[in-house]
C-alpha cells in the first residue's frame, strides 16, 4: 500500500518534472571590440561564464531551464546579463564599460536570442529579431552583478 501510494505520487510528479524550456543564446564580437567577459543569468541562476576574443568571436548557447509560469499560465523566465567589455575607440585607443543588464523572457522555448549592445556599448541586451515581443528588457542593472572593479 504504502509502495503504490508512492509511486502514485511520483507518477503524478513526473510530467511536471520533464518540463522544460530550452532556447539558445548567441553573442557575436562586434567590429570595434577587443574582448568581452560576460555571465548569463536565468532566474537568478548562472548558466554560463564565457569570453570574446580574436580566438573565440563568437558563442552560441544552449540553455534548458525549469519551466516556470507566470498567474497567468504565461512561461516567463529572469535574464541577467553580467560583466565587461572593451572596446577600440574612435581615437584609436580603448575603453571597458561595465556590462549589467535584466530583462524577461516571454514563452522562450525554441526562440534563439541574441545578446546585443547600444549606446556605444553601455547598453545590453537579449533580442530575438523573428519575434521582438518574447524580450522586454528593463531599464534597471541585474542585482546579481558584483561591483566593478575601478
Amino acid at each position: 500500500m504504502i509502495l503504490a501510494s508512492l509511486l502514485g505520487i511520483g507518477l503524478f510528479l513526473w510530467p511536471c518534472v520533464l518540463r522544460a524550456a530550452s532556447f539558445t543564446v548567441q553573442d557575436v564580437r562586434a567590429s570595434r571590440e577587443i574582448g568581452e567577459s560576460t555571465e548569463l543569468y536565468i532566474d537568478g541562476r548562472l548558466i554560463r561564464a564565457f569570453r570574446l576574443d580574436d580566438g573565440q568571436p563568437r558563442i552560441e548557447l544552449s540553455v534548458k531551464v525549469p519551466e516556470r509560469r507566470d498567474h497567468a499560465g504565461h512561461e516567463i523566465h529572469s535574464y541577467g546579463l553580467c560583466g565587461t567589455i572593451t572596446v577600440r575607440t574612435a581615437e584609436g585607443g580603448s575603453e571597458t564599460h561595465e556590462v549589467n543588464a535584466s530583462g524577461l523572457l516571454h514563452d522562450p522555448n525554441g526562440h534563439r536570442f541574441e545578446a546585443l549592445g547600444a549606446e556605444n556599448f553601455t547598453r545590453f541586451y537579449l533580442a530575438d529579431p523573428d519575434d521582438p515581443d518574447t524580450v522586454q528588457t528593463t531599464a534597471m542593472h541585474s542585482g546579481l552583478c558584483r561591483e566593478p572593479i575601478s
